[in-house]
């Protein structure tokens, strides 16, 4: 039987990200880096479910980084993937949400420059009304659909 610990990191990293979406700020920092901290943890679950899909055909999870060095790793071993293909799919779909997920953490990553200032209340969001809303209504949909995914693919590997 395989090791259980790709899957348990999927799960715990899943709800980690449910978690900080429902995370109340008091203030605009705290709004600011519990959305940098949601933005990672969405990161690092995809992470998390491409290793488990290499854990599940037998590559060791801790050498892939990414979904190309999980495409790699099938194809010297000639392996066919359902699972590593529908997240390809994923990638490639320029509408999706996947696509809007990565063009929003590189905006917030790498925000524009900004006038100094030491008065932590004035840093830069889109939208100052409603953080925790605004907060919950650009990324629950996000992790609401990672969720589906995980589920999906926990279902898949419970049946091989």
């Amino acid at each position: 039987m395989r090791p259980v610990r790709a899957r348990r990191r999927v799960l715990e990293s899943l709800a980690k990200t449910k978690a900080l979406v429902a995370t109340k700020a008091d203030s605009r920092l705290q709004h600011h880096a519990l959305c940098e901290a949601v933005l990672n943890q969405i990161e690092a679950t995809w992470i998390a479910l491409i290793r488990q899909v290499g854990d599940a055909h037998g590559l060791k999870p801790e050498a892939i980084q990414s979904l190309r060095d999980l495409t790699e790793q099938l194809s010297s071993r000639q392996l066919v993937s359902l699972e590593a293909q529908k997240l390809h799919s994923l990638s490639s779909d320029q509408d999706g949400w996947l696509a809007s997920f990565w063009a929003h953490r590189a905006k917030v990553s790498c925000p524009d420059e900004v006038p100094e200032s030491t008065d932590s209340e004035r840093i830069p969001l889109t939208d100052t009304s409603g953080l925790d809303r605004l907060k919950n209504d650009r990324y629950a949909p996000w992790v609401e659909e990672l969720s589906d995914l995980v589920g999906e693919f926990q279902s898949r590997f419970d049946e091989s």
